[in-house]
């Protein structure tokens, strides 16, 4: 009998349930189970991150082909300051003098160089030597 009554009181109190999970006018309305949708359960909030995933691919996507553009034209200035660097070096080694040439100025830039225990003045690949001719100061131009 009272196994009965369990089985009364359970299964009314599951109709009552039911009945206040469907009434939308009720002050505390009940639910099992999300709002469903031709028998499957829709999750709003998977949705959206479905939706920003995709997003971000995309957005990483467009992020990694600029990466990729930038990195090319980075390439392509690398490569036309090399030319231009060989270019300069080229020009540098056809105006150098030949040995032995004397000047009495240096071109601008020249560094102080000292190479086994001589000094020199280093303008690009050429080096002077200073040397006195009676009484003024020459710079010959040397292969150290």
């Amino acid at each position: 009998m009272q196994s009965l009554r369990k089985f009364i009181v359970v299964g009314s109190s599951f109709v009552l349930l039911m009945g206040l999970a469907d009434a939308p006018q009720s002050p505390h309305p009940l639910s099992f189970l999300p709002q469903a949708v031709a028998g499957l359960v829709v999750a709003p909030v998977r949705r959206t991150a479905v939706v920003t995933s995709a997003a971000s691919s995309s957005a990483n996507a467009q992020a990694a082909a600029q990466n990729n553009a930038a990195a090319q034209a980075n390439a392509q200035t690398a490569q036309a300051n090399a030319a231009a660097a060989n270019a300069n070096a080229a020009a540098a080694a056809a105006k150098s003098p030949p040995p032995g040439t004397m000047t009495t100025t240096l071109p601008p830039g020249c560094t102080p160089t000292n190479l086994n225990g001589v000094d020199y003045e280093r303008c690009g690949s050429t080096y002077y030597r200073a040397q006195m001719q009676g009484s003024n100061l020459v710079f010959v131009v040397v292969q150290p």
